[in-house]
Order: C-alpha cells, then structure tokens, then sequence
C-alpha cells in the first residue's frame, strides 16, 4: 500500500545527469487483457525519448515478471544509471503515458492521492454498523459494532403498536452505539471523508445521530442492503468519491480564482505559484490536469521566468531548465505536504494562469 515514505522517495528523487524513465499503464482486468496492456506498454516505450535502453528493459521485466496482476493500475519510475527504481500498482486505474526528465513525473501520482485519499465508509442497518477506511482503493482498517437482534414481526402479538415501539427503540440504540464507535474510528484514523451505505431510512437515521463533525465529513450514501460484498462497498465508494472530489476541485479552483482577484492571500500563474511553493509560502496548489509550461529557473536567487533574456542570462549565475514548471510546482508542493488538486476543466482557471495556490500570507 502506498504510504508517505514512498511518495517521498518518487518526489525528491532528482538526477542531474541521467533520464529518469516514468511509465503510467492501465492493468484494469476489466478494461485490458495481459496481451493488450503489454502491447500498449511497448507502444509507449516507442514514443520515449532520449531514454536509456536499462530503464526500459527494467521496466518491460517488471510488466513481465515482477507485476503480480492485481491491481488496474502501475506507476514505475527507472534511473538506473543512478540505481533508482520505484514500482507502485493500484486498486485504481491510471492513465497510460511515458515521460523522460531527470525526474519522476508525478501529475498522476498525485492526482490518485487527491481523488483517492483516505475516505470511511459506514454500512449500517437496524443492528449497527460495519465501518471501513479504504485508501487508494484498498482497504486499510476495519471495525464495526453489532447491536441487539431487531426482530421485525408483522402478524400476531408483536405486531402490536408497544413491541413496534420497543423494535424502533431497540434500532435506534444500535444505531447510536455505532455511531459514538464511528465517531472514535474516523477521529483516530484522521479521515477527512465519510460515505453512509445502507437502507435510505437506516442512513437518514444514522446520519441524525452523527456527531456535528462527522455529519460535515459526509459527502454522499448509496444504498446497499445487509449482505453486501467489502468489493461492492468499495466500487461504489470510489466512483463516489471520485464525483465529490470533482466537486471539491471546482470549488477550489473559483476560491483561489476570487481570492486572488481580490487581492488576498493567493497566487496565479506558474511563476507565481512555483515561487509561493519554494518559499514555503503555499498552502494548497491546484492546477489544469493537463497543464504544462517550460521555463527557467535561476539557481542562486530561486526566481522562475519563462523566457531568458540577454541580460538575464549574463547575471543568472546557473541557470536550470524546466521541461515543465507546472510539474516542478506540483512535485515540490508534494514532497512540502502542500495539497494538489488537479481539475479536468475550468474556464476562469484556464484565462488566468491555468495554475493557482492559497497561501499563507
């Protein structure tokens, strides 16, 4: 399972002298065949450039031979000039693309983190709860809390009004104990997203009994009944939570919009949000999913333009090239903890800059 660790080691990994190799390929088994991924990952490995012939043969080995089928998605990333290889599949899918820098082209990878960060799912009904806490799409810890036996009868003496009464009774206390048990499992887990799966009167009830902060984490329920599968759970969670995170996106992309506008604490266009990220100044960075911009960067002073002039290029001191500065932002904001938000389209964001942050002054 993908952890901080791992992240850390594909986002600060940099080679100055020799191409790193990025290779995303869709595995879906629903989607592909083994015969068909590995045809289109040759496909890729055609299109890149300046690629050494090791990083290649290491990652058509790992397809090969390493990959244990799975997951429906892998991001492995080659330098073996400098012995760096980093090997990931997921419970999700990827786009296929290849990419040759001196780094790791990380745009999917923190797509996936943002789309598919740590979301609870709580499947209840009349006798308590099933808790889950799937990230990226596997799950990652589970509880749950069964109450007393609700016997619903609906002829003879306990169909009389009283035993109804001590039926509802009965569910409601099962519902309340599993929610003061949700209510200490998301806390402990620092889950920032819940789903509620069940019966709709089962999830309305449940919902009511939350914890004001738990009802805020809520961004959707679905129905399932008392049976349903972990795997159907999951699918249905994170088409879901793949929805709201969409949402989300939106809606953070017109906050830094109009913040900016307005003159407060937020920036807009590359230069501005990759020297807010490397002066420690940003606090959420979001941008165009497809977003990309050369430019250069001056070693000594940090400064970021995108075109160089004479004079500038005399008094630079070193200057770095940047095959995608809209990457360096993403990748330095993830290796800082910053938040990434990627959004497919936004037309206020596409006129001014197609890249923006928060930021903390």
């Amino acid at each position: 399972m993908l952890n901080e660790y791992d992240v850390r080691q594909a986002v600060e990994f940099e080679s100055h002298d020799s191409p790193v190799l990025s290779v995303y390929l869709n595995v879906d088994p629903h989607r592909r065949s083994v015969d068909k991924y590995k045809l289109a990952l040759r496909s890729l490995l055609d299109k890149a450039e300046n690629v050494d012939a090791e990083d290649v043969r290491r990652v058509q080995n790992y397809i090969e031979m390493g990959y244990n089928r799975t997951g429906r998605g892998v991001a492995l990333f080659s330098c073996a000039a400098k012995d760096f290889w980093w090997a990931q599949s997921f419970a999700v899918p990827v786009e296929d693309f290849v990419f040759v820098s001196f780094r790791p082209y990380v745009r999917q990878l923190a797509r996936l983190l943002d789309t598919y960060e740590r979301c609870g799912v709580v499947h209840v009904d009349q006798e308590g709860a099933r808790l889950f806490l799937f990230n990226m799409g596997v799950l990652e810890v589970a509880d749950g809390y069964l109450g007393e036996e609700v016997k619903l009868h609906r002829s003879g003496g306990w169909a009389n009004p009283r035993y109804q009464r001590h039926e509802a009774k009965q569910a409601r206390q099962n519902l309340q104990e599993a929610a003061e048990i949700a209510e200490e499992f998301y806390r402990e887990t620092s889950t920032r997203r819940l789903i509620l799966a069940g019966t709709e009167k089962n999830v309305a009830h449940f919902n009511d009994l939350l914890s004001h902060r738990l009802r805020t984490m809520v961004i959707g329920h679905f129905n399932a009944d008392a049976n349903a599968s972990q795997s159907d759970i999951r699918d249905k969670a994170l088409e879901m939570a793949a929805k709201a995170e969409e949402k989300e996106s939106q809606a953070l992309a017109d906050r830094v919009l109009s913040i900016a506008q307005q003159g407060g604490n937020a920036v807009l266009g590359v230069v501005d949000t990759l020297t807010a990220v490397q002066h420690g100044r940003a606090q959420h960075v979001v941008a165009l999913a497809d977003y990309s911009q050369h430019a250069f960067r001056f070693v000594d002073s940090g400064l970021v333009v995108l075109e160089l002039t004479e004079e500038g290029d005399l008094a630079s001191g070193r200057i770095q090239d940047l095959p995608d500065a809209a990457e360096s932002a993403l990748r330095r904001a993830l290796a800082q903890s910053i938040g990434v938000t990627l959004v497919e389209q936004h037309a206020g964001l596409a006129q001014a800059g197609k890249i923006g942050a928060l930021t903390r002054w």
